[in-house]
């Protein structure tokens, strides 16, 4: 694949291009320059103009003080990319650290020879403190997650993944509209991927690894605020009631589950909010 054929977007929050892990990673594997949206969601602008060029970005830069998350960001950038003729719109988020493989599997991938159902292509994840797999993972009802074992290639089956290291087709994404506007920050990523399968659409998986910073791994109360909490939840609870009876049933054990954990926490209003959307 050329990688001229990618449209990258990159959402910011709080961190400059020059703290960005995915930023400085990409720097070191790029042989080529490339063109870069920059959406900024932090509350004061930090770049004075609009294009720029930045190490081996070509940048354009965007600034939304009333941080609308990331959905608004992507359908930014699907625009651009679609009256642009680009064919592949790859998501980025700010604490990623990408590997010379995945470009090298980018670039040695015949898209040609893809069938068109393949609709997204995404790489391994692995989480950098915790070592542990992230995507691509099995959802099963209730929203509950597990690992896949390692796989290469084309897959039909319903998986899921995140949204940073994901390729999407964009001829597929302004099929349908682009991306849900009900899904503004969490679950978004499970939200396409569960679409792509409804559509009866595939999956291309890279055989090469990336390395993302998660907040949800670690210390939960120290890394998700009580107010980014409440958002989470929320829109857990809207993608499981999209997935019917069983699967409310199946979320409202788990719940009882977080609720006891979260009795531990010094904040007490974990645990309150959890009852209270329970």
């Amino acid at each position: 694949m050329d990688v001229n054929e990618i449209y990258l977007v990159l959402v910011l929050y709080k961190t400059s291009l020059e703290d960005s892990k995915t930023i400085n990673s990409l720097e070191n594997i790029l042989e080529e320059r490339v063109n870069l949206l920059v959406f900024d969601n932090s509350p004061e602008r930090q770049y004075e103009s609009e294009k720029f060029n930045y190490k081996k970005f070509n940048i354009e830069y965007y600034h939304d003080l009333t941080n609308p998350g990331l959905s608004t960001a992507y359908n930014h950038a699907l625009d651009i990319a679609y009256k642009s003729r680009y064919s592949w719109l790859l998501l980025l988020d700010q604490d990623t650290t990408f590997t010379k493989m995945f470009f090298d599997d980018i670039k040695e991938l015949r898209v040609e020879k893809l069938p068109s159902s393949v609709v997204a292509i995404i790489p391994r994840v692995v989480s950098q403190s915790e070592s542990k797999s992230i995507s691509p993972v099995k959802i099963y009802p209730g929203g509950v997650c597990r690992p896949l074992n390692p796989l290469v290639g084309e897959i039909s089956a319903p998986i899921s993944g995140i949204n940073s290291g994901t390729m999407l087709r964009v001829s597929y994404m302004n099929s349908i509209n682009g991306f849900s506007k009900e899904y503004s920050l969490d679950m978004l990523d499970h939200w396409y991927f569960r679409r792509i399968f409804q559509d009866r659409k595939s999956i291309y998986i890279l055989e090469s690894n990336i390395l993302q910073d998660l907040s949800v791994f670690g210390n939960f109360e120290e890394n998700v605020s009580f107010v980014r909490y409440q958002q989470m939840l929320k829109s857990e609870l809207l993608f499981i009631k999209e997935e019917g009876f069983i699967s409310q049933m199946i979320f409202k054990f788990r719940l009882i589950s977080r609720i006891i954990k979260q009795l531990k926490y010094k904040n007490k209003e974990y645990y309150k909010f959890t009852i209270s959307q329970l």
